[in-house]
């Protein structure tokens, strides 16, 4: 081993032979010599001030470092006589330098357990959820009470993960209308692959569409294959369909907090509407996804059905 290796080593165990314990250490190894005795302050303490050190040496702060040198194991003293005696060797340095090497092992393995735990928190951690916190703590009011509105595709996703997936925890029901995606299919899967997360920590999805997908369709095909994988999972994901002509509402909701309600389809816009702000328009949207939800089928078992299902 190299020698900047070992003094490198020697100070990430907790010894440096450059601070005040490690020259007292020096201090006494080279005051015993070659003799196999013990020697007093009074015979360190000279070699010491000998040195050319930039802070000038008091006899407090050397006896402060035979004490530490004491506690840690790095020497023994002798308290029989008014006087004490130091004394240390080879294997008294050997005996600490095990008992730091593993203390210092026991506090790294510490520490790596709680940084992978602090990047597995910082990793599941929703931004969304961390942005709302701040602005709520900031401002003393409610970020879901304030409508807002969103164009586009990405803007409404975006939208839905502020207001509603960043928002959901274990025991939530998620609601998601699909008729207003059904034109971009393939683009609803991976939105559906997006909020699987959701679906592990313990959300329940529920989405609803009222057009049928078949496996003929490239996006139909990948959602079908999507839906079967996470239903032999067990997880709380739950397609139905039921088909009718009429319109209805198009929305994403957490529990009855608010919709994000979809507007227009061309282009896609929509609107974050809390319930405080219109607690009828909210409760009617629920109510009337609920029983298309009940009334539908399963969806993987409707790519066979098709419309032959009860509306």
């Amino acid at each position: 081993m190299k020698e900047n290796d070992a003094f490198q080593l020697l100070e990430t165990i907790g010894f440096s032979l450059t601070d005040w314990k490690g020259r007292v250490l020096k201090a006494i190894l080279v005051t015993q010599g070659n003799r196999d005795a013990p020697v007093t302050f009074d015979e360190i303490y000279p070699s010491l001030r000998n040195e050319n050190l930039e802070k000038r040496i008091t006899q407090s702060l050397i006896y402060r470092s035979l004490s530490s040198l004491e506690k840690d194991g790095y020497i023994e003293v002798d308290k029989s006589r008014y006087k004490h005696r130091y004394w240390t060797g080879i294997d008294i340095i050997h005996a600490a330098l095990e008992r730091a090497k593993a203390k210092t092992l026991a506090g790294l393995n510490e520490r790596a357990k709680q940084s992978s735990s602090d990047m597995e928190s910082i990793s599941d951690a929703s931004v969304s959820s961390l942005a709302i916190r701040l602005f709520e703590t900031s401002t003393g009011t409610s970020s879901q009470q304030q409508a807002r509105f969103a164009q586009g595709y990405d803007d409404i996703y975006s939208m839905s993960v502020n207001t509603v997936y960043g928002q959901s925890r274990k025991g939530d029901v998620v609601r998601i209308c699909l008729d207003w995606i059904s034109s971009e299919s393939s683009e609803a899967a991976e939105r559906i692959m997006d909020i699987l997360h959701l679906l592990e920590r313990g959300v329940e999805i529920r989405a609803l569409g009222h057009t049928m997908w078949t496996p003929t369709d490239e996006g139909g095909a990948r959602l079908s294959a999507f839906y079967g994988s996470i239903r032999d999972e067990g997880l709380p994901l739950i397609l139905k369909i039921h088909p009718k002509t009429e319109r209805t509402y198009q929305f994403i909701s957490r529990n009855h907090n608010g919709i994000v309600l979809i507007v227009s389809e061309t282009p896609p816009t929509a609107t974050w509407i809390p319930r405080g702000a219109n607690p009828y328009l909210v409760d009617e949207a629920i109510s009337s996804f609920d029983k298309d939800f009940k009334a539908g089928i399963d969806a993987y078992q409707g790519a066979n059905v098709g419309s032959d299902s009860k509306s």
